[in-house]
């Protein structure tokens, strides 16, 4: 007996369900402004700006509130094209600290995760269930953080980085571009070759995001060290 075989999805196609600017997804979603956004999705659209064909899906909260003790929330929410906001996903309104959240392109928040104040999201970051992302941080280029993974503030992910699931990026972790880490604090574990190849990325390239992953750091630092004062 032949065994049953999964056919897996083009990588590049299967979040998106758009043709011809139409709306196909179900009778649940509103094409508004060339974004697909679900009846019951909470858009703050006076603190936001966005590109097209970014998907909201049913309770996504855009535009809350910075869920910050000390500092009020000032500035707008800045998003790409192309994104997914699954269920119940939540991103912060940024504060006086930068006045800006970024998400950039192509980026899947997988149901509940949290995006907080301040943030700044690359291109292509899959970022899955009930993942918590503090305030501050920086997910460079096709990053992957596993379900019910944490990161703390102020901190950087470098390009094609993985986080396992349950793990955690704690104040002292150092997360370079096109490595594994899991554990509590996490530990690097080795390449992430799987998501270097998939992503089709060169040594040459991680080379020079690692590069670029250290400018970023010493800018942080250097932002710690001024908030501290």
């Amino acid at each position: 007996m032949v065994p049953h075989m999964v056919v897996i999805p083009n990588y590049k196609n299967n979040l998106y369900h758009l043709d011809a600017g139409k709306k196909v997804l179900n009778s649940n979603y509103e094409l508004i402004n060339g974004n697909y956004v679900h009846k019951s999705a909470i858009v703050d659209w006076d603190n936001i700006t966005i590109g097209v064909e970014n998907i909201f899906g049913p309770m996504a909260i855009i535009g809350a509130s910075a869920q910050h003790k000390y500092y009020e929330s000032s500035g707008k929410i800045h998003i790409g094209n192309k994104n997914v906001f699954s269920e119940f996903c939540l991103i912060s309104r940024p504060t006086l600290m930068t006045k800006k959240t970024t998400i950039a392109d192509g980026n899947y928040f997988l149901s509940n995760s949290v995006i907080h104040h301040d943030c700044k999201i690359e291109n292509d970051a899959i970022i899955c269930s009930n993942v918590s992302i503090a305030g501050n941080v920086r997910l460079m280029n096709g990053v992957y953080l596993g379900q019910n993974s944490s990161v703390h503030q102020f901190q950087i992910m470098g390009s094609y980085s993985l986080l396992g699931m349950n793990s955690c990026v704690t104040k002292k972790s150092n997360i370079l571009p096109g490595r594994k880490y899991v554990g509590v604090p996490c530990r690097d574990i080795g390449q992430n070759q799987v998501g270097l190849n998939r992503s089709n990325i060169s040594k040459e390239h991680i080379i020079q995001e690692v590069s670029r992953f250290k400018k970023l750091k010493t800018q942080m630092e250097k932002t710690l060290e001024f908030i501290k004062k």
